[in-house]
């Protein structure tokens, strides 16, 4: 009897010591098969407070390069600067194949100070609503992500709205191109307005 005990005491501890070996390998295959992902800051331009993430697409690259030059000229084009920021917005708002959650909203450094929590309120209950989790990279959800911006119309305007004045505000158009057609906005209106040292984007249309 003795024997028969022991030996089924042995028997049970190798099952549990196996069960929890067999845990810890099921836990380090999903952690490596599904790591993490984490989105860093690879750039900053302090003085605008404009920040290039580890997420961004090759074609975002692409214009950040060209606004960095561009607000480290002695002497910035505005009209070109306006462009540069209506493009960039709308690749990062429009491509949301990159974004980890529907919390990751593109486009807000932007958006002016004032209107950010309208724009982020707005986002999150349109485009960005339905936005499956991708915390650990297996997210089979088909986004949209843009690969081609260009400006059809840019022009400097008056803008006036309640407390927003501006005589040297622009209006800008741009078209969007994806790499699939999800049915997502392919002409965008923009309107930009001066906030102290920068340029914002006060209304989307």
């Amino acid at each position: 009897m003795k024997k028969t005990k022991k030996a089924k005491y042995k028997r049970r501890r190798v099952l549990a010591v196996i069960l929890v070996i067999g845990v810890l390998l099921g836990l380090f295959y999903f952690t490596t098969k599904n790591k993490l992902q984490v989105v860093t800051v690879l750039e900053e331009m302090d003085s605008y407070h404009y920040t290039l993430e580890s997420n961004a697409t090759r074609i975002y690259k692409k214009y950040y390069k060209e606004l960095k030059e561009e607000l480290e000229d002695n002497r910035i084009n505005e009209k070109n600067y306006a462009s540069l920021v209506a493009e960039l917005f709308v690749i990062d708002y429009y491509t949301l194949s990159n974004k980890i959650t529907n919390k990751n909203i593109g486009g807000v450094q932007f958006i002016h100070s004032n209107v950010k929590d309208v724009f982020v309120n707005s986002a999150s209950s349109s485009i960005y609503k339905y936005v499956k989790s991708n915390l650990y990279g297996n997210r089979k959800q088909k986004l949209p992500e843009v690969n081609k911006v260009d400006i059809k119309e840019i022009s400097e305007i008056q803008y006036k709205n309640g407390d927003y004045h501006d005589d040297s505000a622009y209006r800008v158009v741009v078209q969007v191109g994806y790499v699939n057609d999800y049915d997502y906005p392919e002409e965008v209106e923009l309107k930009i307005i001066h906030e102290e040292n920068r340029l914002s984007i006060i209304e989307i249309n």
